[in-house]
């Protein structure tokens, strides 16, 4: 397939296809439930039941991330070890069983070890599985169905946060994690199960007579490009050099939306209330990104999307007006939709998608890495007097730093896409 090659229209998707993007779907909305933007909202509840203070607290979610993105490199390989609908199921089931443990935790200890349970299977083996996946099965249509699958993580940001927090303030936060218990284990676990159930590209798909040719020329590709020869690569430092950037400082700008808030004079309300903005530009252009990528590629893609994150930064080091929210906001939804599908479908591009599920684990579990140290680094410049607001040219610098990399090895990354494409 040329990149220049027309992508296919959706109406050449299988019902089996179909049933397997929302396999991915529902393994993303229900990570919500390890994400940090689900997690905080418990913080201020969690900090006076067990009489911690922000720093203490902070330290605990950030041990448990570290935890969880080391456990992440070894785990991570059962996605090529295992079908999808057994992982992904088995992970929604261990994220419900933790989330029990959560709304029953008695001391720090157990709420340290729910945390990282969270944290591990939610944004951990959850959102592994499901891109792992996507990208396994799929070739012509890999980008878009990477984006259709994102959706379902854009779903629950937009609705959750709000439920959750009348959930809270009604029954009680420990009430919330049963809630939130019950669903992943008596509904999510099942349904992912199901719908991961017989590849598209299976065995019994084929028996049936309905192969999926989208995938049948490159589920074998790369198999020479196994985990140890991978970290020798050049090319996937400087990836992951790119990969790690919103992670790190994503995370941490929100993570410390209270001190943005406070530095600029704003209303955390009205802050709080444009989040939809960034919701709804994820959404958009994860879905160009999709139908960009299978056009184009996903190298291609990452020569830009970097480039909103950066202005994002820039403008809240600049401006204190409140048009700077939404513009924020609309920023980083456009780089977090672009990079949310990109990435994942780089390294099926680079590497192929043989050892697919052990290679994702390295980046996966480096991006949570850099998601527990970075707002721990942001933290300790703050307390140091540099505001976030003033952090923002460091953070623009690293994402066009990046960006420029992928600009000056995009040569070199279209040279590997080929030669994954043909089976070199």
């Amino acid at each position: 397939m040329s990149l220049a090659a027309p992508s296919p229209p959706l109406k050449e998707l299988t019902p089996r296809q179909i049933q397997w993007i929302g396999g991915g779907y529902l393994s993303m909305f229900g990570s919500l439930g390890g994400q940090t933007i689900f997690i905080a909202l418990f913080g201020s509840a969690i900090r006076a039941e067990f009489g911690l203070t922000d720093g203490q607290y902070g330290l605990i979610y950030t041990a448990a991330t570290l935890i969880s993105a080391i456990c992440l490199v070894f785990a991570g390989t059962l996605a090529d070890k295992l079908p999808a609908a057994v992982l992904g199921g088995g992970a929604a089931l261990g994220l419900g069983v933790i989330a029990l443990i959560m709304g029953m935790a008695p001391d720090v200890w157990v709420l340290g070890f729910a945390l990282f349970g969270l944290r591990f299977f939610g944004q951990g083996m959850l959102v592994h599985n499901a891109a792992t996946a996507m990208s396994r099965w799929f070739f012509r249509f890999r980008g878009r169905a990477l984006a259709f699958s994102q959706l379902g993580l854009s779903t629950g940001e937009a609705i959750l946060p709000v439920l959750v927090a009348l959930g809270i303030a009604a029954f009680g936060w420990r009430s919330v994690w049963m809630i939130v218990a019950a669903i992943a284990i008596l509904i999510l676990a099942p349904a992912i199960f199901a719908c991961f159930s017989n590849p598209p590209d299976g065995k019994k798909a084929k028996a049936q007579g309905l192969a999926n040719p989208d995938a049948a020329d490159e589920v074998n590709t790369g198999a020479r490009w196994r985990r140890s020869r991978v970290i020798r690569d050049p090319l996937f430092w400087i990836v992951l050099y790119g990969a790690l950037a919103a992670p790190a400082i994503s995370t941490a700008i929100f993570f410390h939306q209270t001190s943005l808030v406070e530095d600029k004079g704003w209303d955390l309300l009205v802050f709080a209330a444009f989040f939809p903005v960034m919701s709804v530009t994820t959404v958009t252009f994860s879905l160009l990104a999709g139908i960009i990528i299978d056009r184009i590629g996903a190298n291609r893609m990452l020569t830009f999307a970097l480039v909103p994150m950066a202005l994002a930064c820039l403008l809240i080091w600049l401006g204190d007006a409140y048009w700077v929210i939404p513009g924020f906001f609309l920023l980083c939804g456009m780089s977090n939709g672009m990079l949310g599908t990109s990435f994942n479908a780089l390294w099926a591009e680079l590497y192929g998608t043989a050892n697919l599920g052990s290679i994702r684990a390295l980046a996966t579990s480096a991006m949570v890495l850099s998601s527990a140290v970075g707002p721990g680094i942001v933290g300790i410049f703050i307390d140091l007097g540099v505001t976030l607001p003033d952090q923002g040219p460091a953070f623009a610098a690293y994402f066009l730093s990046a960006s420029a990399l992928f600009v000056v090895s995009r040569g070199r990354l279209a040279r590997r896409a080929r030669e994954i494409r043909e089976n070199i």
